[in-house]
């Protein structure tokens, strides 16, 4: 392939990528769980009572379900990924997990519905809040320079006991006072020691072990770091806004042990951006409209999305089945502002309705000590399907070699062979017939690749000779013999 200029990462996942590292290097271990998820582990567990502020209207996304409850809801927080590692993993354990969540806030300058935690958990014997402090100095240390200071205010969460939110002292002024922070501190991360009732609910005997937590916004952390006050200057859901261009990082490798999938995420990215496209992230809500505008058939599975109950205005209510319309409609709004070839990918979630359809929630194991085996298998069969994907679209010359380039590169940071194989010359929606081909990795299909149908384009208002790509990141997972994490 001809040199060209690397292309760009998305500058908030590089942020969470750099924290997972520098967690790892003090033997954390990486942790993930799913987006949507039950009510029970985003609440429940995690010491928050059904009068609770954050399960009112206007403060999650429920799920629609047959009967207008469905027990799952849009995760507020990635504390339920802690939740998840104290019910299956042996203590001592230290955990930190980054990862979107969701909240029915509108964007503006401080907000978005759409934004990512880094959350980092350790239980242990005898662990105190001056460990807790000790950490968050480290962290601030790392993400804002030498020497910034930590100050814990006490505060009330339902999961910790006691509980702080944690200020730094100003990055953009150091301390003097300007219109970031007023008065020389800013609002960084909550924190605290974990409740012994979550402790116990998870199956862990809070007499003999104590633990901390503590989560922290990425793009809050981003903001800080670069002295901006406005977080659509980060987020940039387009990929055209955004003010921030972060280094291009080699990725860390696991030092021991099967590689996770994040570890592949992060050399997949690098992989590409290094080849010349640039990273995007799209928001997960997806009107349905747009499968009329790709060709497909009523009964096609892409159709079948999940509905939150309470969409804001101006997003849609479903949540999508595929990144490619994201991808497709981010490369179409950075077509107005720039000429010449454009490469853009994406790795991300996406969510997968039930063959069946949802079942109407069966009730909610009590807390104050572990779920019954049963009842917890119960509770995660409850939870839809979530594969990560990855999908990719160019605009210019050299369309299918770049598109072979990036299957290749992909399935080598998989650890799988991947190969295209010819579809049916009648093509298939949103594909051209006879330009495009199945993604197969021995005889298992995990994505498809080629030009989209002209007539597809033109309903999207696009010009014709755009070459896309989706590949299932977690069935190449599968098909490698490593268990996602």
């Amino acid at each position: 392939m001809r040199d060209r200029p690397a292309g760009r990462r998305d500058p908030v996942a590089a942020l969470a990528e750099e924290i997972v590292d520098l967690f790892t290097a003090d033997g954390y271990r990486i942790a993930e769980g799913p987006e949507l998820e039950a009510e029970w582990f985003n609440f429940d567990a995690l010491n928050m009572n059904a009068d609770h502020p954050s399960r009112g209207v206007g403060k999650a996304f429920p799920i629609e379900g047959p009967s207008g409850r469905s027990g799952l809801v849009l995760r507020g927080h990635t504390s339920p990924v802690q939740v998840r590692e104290m019910l299956t993993r042996p203590v001592p354990l230290r955990m930190v997990t980054v990862g979107r969540v969701f909240r029915p806030d509108p964007l503006d300058a401080t907000h978005s519905p759409v934004f990512h935690q880094a959350e980092g958990l350790a239980v242990a014997e005898d662990l105190e809040m001056d460990d807790l402090r000790d950490t968050l100095g480290r962290f601030a240390t790392a993400m804002f320079g030498r020497r910034t200071p930590v100050r814990l205010r006490p505060h009330r969460f339902a999961y910790t006991d006691p509980s702080a939110e944690a200020d730094v002292r100003c990055p953009a002024c150091q301390g003097r006072a300007c219109e970031l922070c007023g008065d020389g501190w800013v609002e960084w991360a909550g924190c605290g020691m974990v409740h012994p009732r979550v402790l116990t609910t998870c199956g862990i005997d809070p007499r003999r072990y104590t633990g901390f937590a503590f989560g922290a916004g990425v793009e809050r952390t981003l903001m800080l770091r670069h002295g901006l006050s406005d977080i659509r200057d980060v987020i940039g859901h387009d990929g055209s806004h955004q003010t921030v261009q972060p280094p291009l990082r080699r990725p860390v490798p696991d030092s021991s042990g099967p590689v996770s999938p994040f570890r592949r995420r992060q050399a997949t990215a690098h992989a590409l951006t290094v080849a010349g496209w640039t990273e995007t992230q799209t928001d997960p809500f997806l009107d349905p409209a747009i499968w009329d505008a790709f060709g497909l058939p009523q009964d096609d599975p892409h159709r079948a999305q999940l509905h939150v109950t309470n969409p804001l205005d101006g997003l849609p209510s479903a949540l999508r089945t595929s990144l490619l319309p994201g991808v497709l409609t981010a490369l179409r709004t950075r077509t107005r502002h720039a000429s010449g070839e454009l490469r853009l990918f994406e790795q991300g979630t996406v969510f997968l309705s039930p063959p069946a359809g949802l079942r109407p929630p069966e009730p909610a194991p009590p807390t104050g000590g572990p779920p019954q085996p049963e009842r917890l298998a119960a509770l995660l069969a409850a939870v839809p399907s979530q594969p990560c994907h990855l999908a990719a679209a160019l605009t210019g010359a050299g369309h299918w070699q770049a598109i072979i380039h990036v299957i290749q590169a992909v399935g080598r940071q998989w650890d799988v062979s991947l190969r295209p194989e010819r579809g049916p010359r009648g093509g298939t929606p949103p594909w051209c017939g006879g330009r495009w081909a199945r993604v197969v990795s021995g005889g298992t299909p995990v994505g498809e690749a080629g030009e989209l149908d002209p007539a597809v384009l033109r309903r999207l208002s696009f010009p014709d000779g755009v070459v896309a790509l989706t590949l299932d990141l977690d069935a190449m997972n599968r098909l490698n013999g490593e268990e996602r994490t």
